[in-house]
């Protein structure tokens, strides 16, 4: 069973402003229309295996299993916060996500959307996960990638696995969760807001060659 702080309750988060919300996530949803679909390879000629990334949901829980505590109450956090992969490579992301607080978004958000890549939860392929199983997401703006992440069950975490293809030229590119999950009166400060938190970068170096790194 997973064991959330009492200062975390459901009722503060849904109380959530929706206008806040959209300003705030305004220029990730424009930027998401514009990439129109996931990052393009371009021209990598040869293709290694996989880069396998593995990520951890943390919540401030009072109880849980070790790594899940983030030390600062009502602040979520995504570990490792920076990500290496290489120029092309097909990345396969597993995050298991130890959260068991849902963080609804707006109705109609694209949020809720797999984009950009295949998403599989606890081993079952899925296309968006409901308003009310969403805890947070991975999303990167600028190509076009929403990974939306269930909350936790009574049973364990909910294991997220996230394919797809980094771009082809080298950069570091910003992600981002995009649910209300801080802290402040609509639930967008502190840890949203926060590089090593509910922000972090996808390190892109290298071409991906049949030769590895």
């Amino acid at each position: 069973m997973i064991s959330v702080r009492s200062d975390r309750l459901v009722t503060s988060r849904r109380v959530a402003c929706w206008a806040a919300q959209a300003a705030l996530l305004g220029s990730a949803a424009m930027a998401l229309a514009a990439c129109g679909g996931p990052a393009r390879p371009g021209g990598v000629a040869a293709q290694a295996g996989p880069d396998t990334v593995q990520m951890i949901g943390k919540i401030d829980a009072d109880m849980g299993p070790m790594g899940t505590f983030t030390g600062i109450a009502g602040w979520p956090a995504m570990a490792p916060a920076d990500i290496h992969v290489r120029a092309g490579a097909t990345v396969v992301l597993t995050i298991k996500e130890y959260d068991d607080m849902v963080t609804p978004v707006a109705g109609l958000s694209p949020f809720l959307r797999v984009m950009g890549g295949t998403e599989t939860v606890n081993g079952k392929p899925v296309s968006s996960v409901g308003n009310g199983q969403l805890a947070h997401t991975f999303t990167i703006p600028s190509l076009g990638i929403n990974a939306p992440l269930p909350v936790a069950s009574m049973d364990g975490p909910a294991t997220v696995r996230f394919t797809f293809r980094a771009p082809a030229a080298p950069g570091t590119y910003q992600w981002l969760c995009v649910t209300p999950c801080g802290t402040g009166p609509y639930g967008i400060s502190g840890a949203m807001n926060s590089n090593g938190w509910m922000r972090g970068h996808l390190i892109v170096s290298g071409p991906a060659t049949a030769s590895g790194r």
